[in-house]
């Protein structure tokens, strides 16, 4: 995409019936006290706002123009590959996965995984856009900021672009989806001493073994204890929230260190959540 494009798409109005615009957007950013000095992890489900008039490519426009720096995830799951075994309570069953015979190699160019959403996505195809080279759990940025943001990830430590976002005053910005999808919480689940898991994903040189966060489905849970830390706003149908991450990943330690399951999820069926439970469990 080029920069033609994103600057077409900052054109697009509002003016059908129920139609979102790029003014619709930008106005309801700032509403949120979101400004150029903002630095911002985002989650966006593009369909709960609504019509979007130019899509996605509205929403980066409205994004970059009101905001200094975004980063969000540009997770690339079709990486990954499961080997016949490894260590204990990984939140994984081992085996030959039939994910293993389609599994691809990682690339700059590769498309976030379609669960990631279409925004990272289109992000992606900024001409500004710079990302990480994990293969798996890669983030993308834009801004002054984002080359000092990104520089920190390492397969030992993927959550480090969030880390920095933390210690430098910037803010969570949920876009018509919940904290179910919020990765910043991990960061708190790291700080709080919880042990992150082990994963694989192909290269074209090998292949990477590197660390990977639990499960987020229970991240609900943290709603009450942030609460006085919200701003919420409406952009078409899509509730939006804006949260100070540090806000967010200090009340994720207080939770933890309160009680070692704090944020798990409870279905039986969740590998991670299950063998998490396992690990934190007091030995007798």
């Amino acid at each position: 995409m080029t920069q033609l494009a994103f600057k077409a798409a900052r054109k697009t109005s509002g003016d059908g019936p129920g139609q979102v615009g790029f003014r619709d957007i930008v106005r309801g950013l700032r509403d949120l006290g979101l400004n150029r000095n903002s630095r911002v992890t985002v989650h966006v489900s593009l369909s709960s706002f609504g019509q979007v008039a130019g899509g996605a490519e509205t929403v980066v426009g409205a994004l970059m123009a009101v905001c200094g720096t975004l980063i969000t995830p540009a997770f690339t799951y079709q990486t990954l590959v499961t080997p016949e075994e490894g260590p204990p309570l990984n939140g994984l069953a081992y085996g030959s996965s039939p994910a293993n015979e389609t599994a691809e190699f990682w690339r700059p160019d590769m498309p976030a995984h379609p669960t990631i959403g279409v925004v990272p996505n289109t992000l992606l195809r900024h001409p500004a856009a710079k990302r990480t080279s994990h293969p798996a759990l890669s983030f993308v940025a834009v801004g002054p900021d984002a080359d000092e943001m990104l520089a920190g990830q390492t397969l030992a430590d993927p959550l480090a672009p969030l880390t920095w976002l933390t210690d430098h005053g910037g803010d969570v910005l949920l876009m018509g989806v919940t904290h179910r999808v919020n990765t910043i919480v991990h960061v708190g689940e790291q700080r709080a001493g919880r042990r992150q898991f082990v994963r694989w994903a192909l290269t074209p040189e090998r292949i990477e073994e590197f660390n990977w966060p639990g499960d987020s489905a229970g991240f609900e849970a943290i709603t009450d204890a942030i609460k006085p830390y919200v701003v919420r706003g409406q952009i078409g149908q899509a509730h939006v929230q804006r949260i100070p991450a540090e806000a967010v990943v200090s009340a994720a330690v207080q939770l933890i260190r309160k009680d070692p399951t704090a944020l798990l999820c409870h279905n039986p069926s969740c590998e991670r959540c299950r063998d998490m439970r396992e690990r934190v469990q007091p030995r007798v």
